[in-house]
């Protein structure tokens, strides 16, 4: 993984611990794999949060980790995602969803991204057990 993304994901972690909505972080796709060094691929969060809407606004508008050149966000159904490109060029995706889009069946898209990578990096209980399952299961298939 790039330098910038892991300054990226430790200013992310610590900040996002001061929140009590924040309930667990994980890095999903090709970044979550520590050896992978693919300078374009995405750094991506996926983000579980009792409060969706409040947590989008506060990475908006508190996490301060660099300049916000432009920040894009897309509806998926019960995940919100938000894409921003900071001042660096570095872009980064925060997924943000509540433990309900968790109970749900792995889907397709997220199943083929977690298969590329799928690290959890902070939560307070064991919220991606069923994601860890989906990936034991299938990495072989």
């Amino acid at each position: 993984m790039r330098a910038d993304y892991y300054q990226l994901m430790y200013d992310f972690v610590k900040w996002a611990g001061g929140h009590s909505h924040i309930a667990g972080i994980a890095l999903v796709g090709p970044c979550a794999d520590d050896e992978n060094e693919e300078a374009d691929a995405d750094l991506s969060f996926l983000i579980i949060s009792d409060k969706k809407a409040k947590t989008l606004e506060a990475i908006i508008h508190q996490f301060s980790f660099e300049h916000i050149e432009q920040a894009t966000k897309e509806e998926w159904g019960l995940l919100t995602s938000l894409r921003i490109e900071y001042a660096s060029g570095l872009e980064a995706e925060f997924a943000v969803a509540g433990e309900e889009w968790l109970q749900q069946p792995v889907n397709q898209e997220m199943g083929d991204a977690a298969m590329k990578g799928f690290k959890v990096i902070w939560e307070r209980e064991e919220l991606f057990e069923q994601m860890m399952r989906y990936i034991a299961t299938n990495q072989f298939q």
